[in-house]
């Protein structure tokens, strides 16, 4: 069963209602005969508190142990549709279809919404999900700021959060919570990976394109920390506003600047647009373009012609196993296209907890299905690894480039895989994340 419905519909409700009601009692009362509002005060008051104690007594009111709901709270419409949106939902709906809809012979739900990358709407829309509807784990999140905020909120609710595209780091370091497992790749793994494998390559010259937010604020100062320390140089760098339309300011001063390395922090639209201007420019003929938040959906938009060549670390790709390769065949018939990395993680997150969820009586305290769910090996589609005590998952990591025309045999085989950094050299070493529990 799935729900798409506006989260605020019921609230807006309510609100028609009670400025109708109140329009009635002005109409009808009696000339100085006390209001309603007066006379139900202290009524109202004793309610309250008998609730409040009720709550605290029972837990919360829409805890059920009957129905276990899945909350995808995702960017449906905004730059980052693409990469996780409707096809990180329907990634959700092929593994409850893999686990026949139920487990424990408790039937299995599904809603998502879109949090259009604002905290506000997303702290909205979650509060109702675990207040009124009784959703029991969220995921995905799109943004660092989003997904700070939810994973903050989740814990308070005593839910479980599976991030997964969020990149902060900060998910699992200073503010890691008990209730989290953080399945995305992350910006230590973007900024460790593929730009020390092109340091080697002579890449010794870096411009950064940095998109301004949290996500490429922390890229921008692991790229600069692994760049100096391999004895490269950063010889520039600029932030630009989420959704900037003419990147050619910030490339022509790459260029002025001497860089044989360009890389783009940014993501979603942001990247193929600025890679698309980057081409234009002919910036590739000197330099060398690094991209390391870049998936599947940039190379389709961007095409093979403009997107060659660029130098990405990836988690999985649809085509690198007979397993990655039946699920992909799977989600192409239904969206048309092959998964990215954040919609195979949408799976693989949803299976695991799925998993850790049958080995329990109850699901509905977050912080124990979680500690279930680090006790289990994560091995589903490739993703091999276990969960660390942070919440991190831990994974092998691709280091790929994008094919060029001549390269690709069909209209998804766009990358080369040329290598992988395991897991526990990829990610944030465990112990040194600022986690405190």
């Amino acid at each position: 069963m799935e729900d798409g419905r506006p989260s605020a519909t019921p609230a807006t409700l309510r609100n028609n209602n009670s400025q109708q009601s109140a329009e009635r009692s002005r109409r009808f009362a009696r000339p100085g005969a006390p209001s309603k509002r007066e006379a139900g005060g202290k009524m109202i008051r004793k309610t309250a508190a008998a609730l409040a104690v009720l709550t605290a007594l029972t837990g919360p009111l829409m805890a059920d142990e009957n129905t276990i709901r899945i909350g995808v709270l995702t960017d449906m419409s905004g730059p980052f549709a693409d990469i996780v949106g409707q096809g990180a939902v329907e990634s959700v709906r092929l593994a409850v279809a893999d686990a026949s809809g139920k487990v424990n012979s408790k039937p299995i739900e599904i809603i998502f919404a879109d949090h259009q990358n604002k905290p506000d709407v997303a702290l909205s829309i979650l509060r109702q999900w675990y207040e009124e509807r009784g959703v029991d784990v969220a995921m995905e999140f799109t943004t660092s700021t989003v997904g700070l905020a939810a994973q903050a909120l989740t814990r308070s609710a005593n839910k479980v959060a599976l991030p997964l595209g969020p990149a902060t780091s900060d998910l699992y370091g200073a503010k890691c919570s008990p209730n989290s497992v953080v399945w995305g790749m992350d910006n230590y793994a973007f900024g460790n990976a593929a730009p020390k494998v092109v340091v080697k390559r002579g890449g010794d010259k870096w411009f950064l394109l940095v998109t301004d937010y949290t996500f490429g604020h922390q890229l921008q100062e692991l790229v600069t920390n692994l760049v100096t320390s391999e004895g490269g140089k950063i010889v520039g760098a600029v932030r630009h506003p989420l959704g900037t339309p003419d990147f050619s300011t910030y490339l022509l001063q790459a260029q002025s600047l001497g860089a044989n390395v360009i890389t783009f922090i940014n993501s979603g639209n942001d990247m193929s647009t600025s890679i698309k201007q980057a081409r234009e420019f002919g910036l590739h003929a000197k330099m060398q373009f690094v991209a390391p938040a870049f998936q599947i959906p940039n190379a389709l938009a961007l095409g093979l012609t403009v997107g060659q060549g660029v130098i990405v670390t990836n988690s999985v790709y649809w085509d690198q196993s007979d397993v990655t390769r039946a699920f992909s065949k799977r989600f192409e018939e239904k969206m048309k296209k092959v998964p990215s990395e954040n919609q195979f993680m949408a799976y693989a997150a949803t299976q695991h907890y799925l998993k850790a969820v049958s080995q329990m009586k109850s699901h509905t305290d977050g912080k124990a299905v979680v500690e279930e769910m680090k006790k289990l090996p994560v091995s589903v589609l490739d993703f091999k690894g276990r969960i660390r005590k942070d919440g991190r998952v831990i994974y092998d990591l691709n280091i790929a480039s994008v094919k060029a025309p001549s390269e690709s045999v069909g209209p998804f085989d766009v990358y080369k895989l040329s290598g992988k950094v395991s897991g526990e050299e990829g990610f944030v070493p465990e112990g040194k994340t600022g986690c405190t529990f």
